[in-house]
């Protein structure tokens, strides 16, 4: 506040200007505004203002000369700041409603009641879509940085007693999940035992969006992977098997290599997956015909390893799959090496053998350093069979 002995103040009424702002003349030595009367400081609410009250509100001023001064006061609240942040990240009013377990109306109000306070429209409204406006797509951005502050403060309340308790969000690519999830959850039951772990699995660019946004507290991809405000710490490296079905005139070579896949009918993962594009990148001429009408032919698509290997079996073609996909503990079908009866044969490539880097990564500021440590004990310590672990440097 100023330090005048009386200063004229300004209380907005609505988005208006300055002519249909009220002005009161507070006096520090009083406990009371002099005349005594409400003043609307937020068109939602009303109350009597005090000195007090002033005091403990979070004001922001703007000098107009010696006597007066414009007081915004903002009352935002952190409840508004996670519905603006679930709009955004679900572009529906109603799925955000349903993310944040409270009606679509009371969401609505108070997404609205936050933007005529910061005087900017946050998102473009729609009948069948939702986006973000230029302008709000700073303030989200700062609003999740707030709300990560804030996650950080209750984490250091908590952490003084047991920082390895409550949830620990974690992604992993479609091709990664399946085969590290069951020995990584046992692995950190082990070292975390009172820590929960929330599990998901999806492409690296949706993992990544989460990751950034708050949604995730880390994730398990695979390299290249580069982000700004993300850190990565590698696991281990594991190869590449290609996978024929039973008599097929592969099942026996030593010598095959990449450029070999471009002369059959070849399985791959559909477009996003990442690992379609490691296997593209071990065969050029399976690069342009996935780049070519003509490609059609000869490159058949599956929505997840499990599917390509079924496919494979049926004598559809052949296809590359990771070592962790083998030596697996859900590969206990016919199509795996775990029985006699195999319909698939998996055929070890030529060295130096094609193979991918699988890391784990967060966010930089993420505030509870020991559950990533445990997350990345836990990992280093449940390596896929078969896998070369990076060593800790």
């Amino acid at each position: 506040m100023t330090s005048q002995k009386n200063a004229a103040i300004l209380l907005r009424l609505g988005r208006s200007n300055v002519d249909q702002w009220t002005r009161w003349v507070w006096n520090p030595s009083h406990t009371h505004p002099m005349d005594g009367s409400d003043y609307c400081f937020h068109r939602p609410y009303r109350a009597r203002l005090s000195d007090r009250m002033l005091k403990s509100m979070a004001v922001t001023g703007v000098d107009l000369g010696s006597s007066c001064r414009i007081i915004l006061i903002y009352n935002m609240n952190l409840r508004q700041i996670e519905y603006a942040l679930a709009v955004a990240r679900e572009r529906s009013f109603n799925r955000a409603a349903f993310a944040c377990h409270v009606s679509q109306p009371s969401l609505s109000v108070a997404v609205k009641a936050l933007e005529e306070e910061l005087e900017l429209p946050l998102f473009e409204r729609s009948r069948n879509e939702i986006k973000v406006t230029p302008q709000g797509l700073r303030v989200l951005e700062q609003m999740r940085r707030a709300l990560e502050e804030v996650q950080r403060i209750r984490l250091i309340a908590r952490g003084a007693s047991d920082p390895l308790s409550g949830p620990l969000r974690l992604g992993a690519i479609l091709t990664v999940g399946p085969y590290f999830f069951p020995s990584l959850a046992a692995a950190f039951h082990t070292v975390a035992p009172r820590m929960k772990l929330l599990l998901e699995e999806n492409f690296t660019s949706v993992l990544t969006e989460r990751l950034k946004r708050g949604d995730l507290d880390a994730i398990i991809i695979a390299y290249p992977f580069q982000e700004h405000g993300l850190e990565t710490l590698p696991l281990y490296d594991e190869s590449f098997l290609a996978a024929v079905p039973a008599g097929h005139p592969w099942e026996h070579r030593t010598d095959l290599r990449g450029d070999d896949l471009g002369r059959t009918e070849l399985i791959l993962l559909g477009k996003g997956h990442c690992f379609r594009d490691q296997v593209l990148e071990i065969c050029p001429e399976c690069m342009r015909m996935d780049e070519t009408s003509g490609g059609v032919r000869h490159i058949i698509e599956g929505t997840s390893l499990e599917t390509v290997r079924h496919m494979v079996a049926t004598g559809v073609g052949v296809s590359v799959l990771p070592l962790s996909s083998v030596n697996s503990l859900v590969c206990n079908l016919p199509t795996c090496p775990a029985r006699d009866d195999l319909l698939v044969r998996y055929v070890p490539f030529a060295h130096p053998a094609p193979s991918r880097r699988v890391a784990l990564a967060w966010r930089t500021s993420y505030p509870n350093h020991d559950a990533i440590t445990a997350l990345a004990t836990a990992a280093r310590n449940s390596i896929p069979r078969g896998s070369l672990p990076i060593e800790a440097k």
